[in-house]
């Protein structure tokens, strides 16, 4: 990657994050509704947490980490931005069995194959590079570990979300296109058999930074 590439690249990160921040006092006001939409739509996937290791990358306010985390298992909740997880601290972080973390998404702090169940709503589609963070979903998700995600259709084709999600090792189970929704909707599970073709990938990614 060239230098004025990795530039983009940052630059995109920081913009995202100060928009985000800056409706931070409003957002669940604005997008709340929606998000309970896919989550409603997603139950029978993430019902079910007990006794697992689960990852919301982009828990924005935590409003679903407060939901989930009344199953039992364990919870983590990472976001790049620190106004967002002081008011999930809030919501859902008094909660013995959830921890929450203000991380970046492309670089997670946990080693390899750390969680039963990786989950993100939205936030895929104001990444840099939305392949790579799928790349580092699949590497901090277990083998045969459940991966749950959502990604705008206003930003990102469907045809793009299927060949990164093949890229990233996780076998697709389910696509979700409904009419009332905004966003797409991904259900898939770790293969083992691919993992070591998305660690190259990710490999050659981070290396070019």
């Amino acid at each position: 990657m060239s230098n004025q590439t990795s530039d983009q690249y940052w630059r995109q990160k920081k913009r995202a994050l100060v928009g985000y921040e800056g409706g931070v006092g409003a957002y669940d006001r604005l997008y709340g509704e929606e998000q309970d939409k896919k989550y409603k739509r997603c139950s029978q996937y993430l019902d079910g947490a007990s006794g697992k290791a689960v990852l919301d990358c982009g828990c924005g306010t935590g409003k679903l980490l407060a939901q989930l985390s009344r199953q039992g298992g364990f919870f983590v909740g990472v976001d790049y931005s620190w106004a967002m997880l002081r008011l999930a601290q809030k919501r859902a972080g008094l909660a013995d069995n959830v921890d929450l973390i203000c991380a970046d998404a492309d670089n997670l702090p946990f080693r390899s194959a750390s969680f039963d169940r990786v989950m993100s709503f939205t936030m895929l589609g104001n990444m840099p590079n939305m392949g790579r963070t799928l790349l580092e979903f699949g590497r901090v998700v277990r083998d045969s570990g459940q991966v749950v995600l959502s990604f705008s259709k206003k930003n990102i084709k469907a045809d793009e979300v299927l060949r990164c999600i093949e890229n990233a090792s996780v076998r697709l189970t389910e696509f979700i296109d409904d009419e009332d929704l905004k966003d797409w909707v991904a259900v898939g599970e770790k293969r083992p058999e691919a993992m070591l073709k998305g660690l190259n990938i990710l490999a050659s990614l981070k290396s070019l930074l």
